[in-house]
């Protein structure tokens, strides 16, 4: 967009640089390597803004302050305060200038995790973000046209935040408990929060005619429902003119109806005349897909990361993933309390399908991403193995259990605890299922039933 010439405002809602805590000294390792990646990345992007997460702290304020020299964009974070002082530590605002409009750019955390930041850094505090936000937005009011919140407050917070505080123009949603994509009006201010998981760009464009402040937008989404409704009124009322004309008879029904389709279609007219002098704006979802050529400097650091972080991870199946135990041997192991049994399990009942199973890519989906210098493992397994988020959130193929590598009939089929007497599996695979991985972006020639095929899961008596 920035080659096309186009104005653009690059933003980040924060919770950046970590997303759990570094329980190792290889994981910190790594997550260090992946920081100075992040920087360089967004350094070459030209972002204008990243707001702080409580998970960017995880390595201490010390060290984000230490990052913050680093990069060419401001932290941005309006309530993170020093303790003793009560000032906040980084930037509480930045005013941004852009096709001669101001805009205030504001960055929030949510107070919930106070306790948590001062058990690692007891120097720290968390402001009321709701009351920080109206003592900010008020001030900067005065010099700016458009103010914009990068927030990590959450779903249910950022409506709060949006009913409080009419005077935000846009509130750009991170953190928090929701699952899926949320574009909403509440208050007449617009939120936009993403699907999870780094699979999207979001982009919201602005058409700006009047200019006189306070400036007001509307959603182009109203507008093009207006001009798609004139449309299928201008389409019925010359099928109907064309139905007059062939039959030659003046039938009173048809008489009626076109004349209210026309007089719906001045209306629509003249109220789309009236939105011609407005303000508008669009938000729309950008899959990052496979087919984006990769920018050079960019995917050269990314190779440099991805080579020496396999140096810290060194991929040894050895131990209980390279031995081969007796079949008994290996359910005897599966802990009693385990919520997923694996596929060894399932084969007492369905050897047929078992036996089909293991000659699929779904078998050997954890070992395909140790040879794989494209992406890193942690990156991979919510994909690549059985139970991720559920047994436990693997860094590497080494910490998966021995009896969940790969993709096993229990990501599909559900949890085999109790089955077959109490417990309850999904026996027909939904498509649904399927596109948790296969993603168009992922996954673009996903086919159902020829994929249904490939993983030889066909029903046995």
């Amino acid at each position: 967009m920035k080659k096309e010439g186009k104005k653009v405002l690059l933003l980040d809602t924060g919770n950046l640089f970590f997303r759990k805590p570094l329980q190792t000294e290889t994981k910190r390792r790594d997550a260090l390597l992946r920081v100075d990646l992040l920087i360089h990345s967004y350094n070459e992007m030209g972002y204008d803004a990243v707001n702080i997460g409580e998970k960017d702290l995880m390595m201490g304020v010390k060290f984000l302050s230490d990052v913050s020299q680093k990069v060419k964009f401001p932290f941005v974070s309006s309530n993170l305060a020093d303790k003793k002082t009560g000032k906040v530590i980084f930037k509480p605002y930045v005013i941004k200038e852009i096709s001669g409009l101001k805009i205030g750019i504001l960055g929030l955390m949510d107070d919930q995790f106070a306790p948590s930041l001062q058990e690692r850094d007891p120097g720290l505090s968390i402001l009321e973000p709701f009351a920080t936000s109206k003592t900010l937005v008020r001030s900067l009011r005065e010099n700016c046209n458009l103010i914009i919140v990068l927030s990590q407050l959450g779903e249910s917070k950022d409506r709060k935040l949006a009913r409080e505080n009419r005077e935000i123009d846009l509130i750009l949603g991170g953190g928090g408990e929701a699952k899926k994509a949320v574009v909403e009006r509440v208050n007449e201010v617009p939120i936009y929060r993403l699907e999870p998981r780094g699979g999207y760009l979001g982009r919201i464009d602005y058409s700006l005619v009047d200019t006189k402040k306070p400036i007001h937008f509307l959603i182009s989404g109203e507008r093009d429902e207006l001009e798609k409704k004139l449309e299928r009124l201008i389409t019925r009322s010359m099928q109907i003119k064309s139905d007059i004309a062939r039959s030659g008879k003046q039938e009173e029904m048809r008489i009626k109806e076109l004349k209210f389709l026309e007089s719906k279609q001045k209306e629509l007219e003249k109220t789309l005349v009236a939105l011609e002098d407005k303000n508008f704006y669009r938000h729309t979802s950008i899959p990052v897909q496979l087919s984006v050529r990769d920018d050079l400097k960019i995917i050269k650091a990314v190779e440099m990361y991805r080579a020496e972080s396999a140096k810290l991870f060194k991929p040894i199946l050895a131990g209980d993933a390279g031995k081969e135990f007796p079949e008994k041997e290996i359910i005897a192991r599966i802990p009693k309390e385990s919520a997923f049994l694996g596929a060894i399990s399932c084969k007492k009942c369905h050897e047929v399908n078992y036996r089909n199973w293991l000659k699929t890519k779904h078998a050997k989906a954890s070992q395909t991403i140790i040879a794989s210098p494209k992406y890193a493992q942690e990156e991979c397994l919510i994909c690549h193995s059985t139970g991720y988020g559920k047994i436990g959130e693997y860094a590497t193929v080494e910490e998966i259990p021995f009896y969940l590598r790969g993709v096993q009939c229990e990501v599909c089929h559900g949890e085999g605890r109790g089955h077959p007497e109490k417990g309850k599996m999904d026996r027909k695979v939904t498509l649904g299922a399927c596109r948790n991985c296969h993603t168009k972006d992922q996954s673009p020639t996903f086919n159902y039933m020829a994929y249904l095929e490939k993983i030889g899961c066909k029903i046995t008596k």
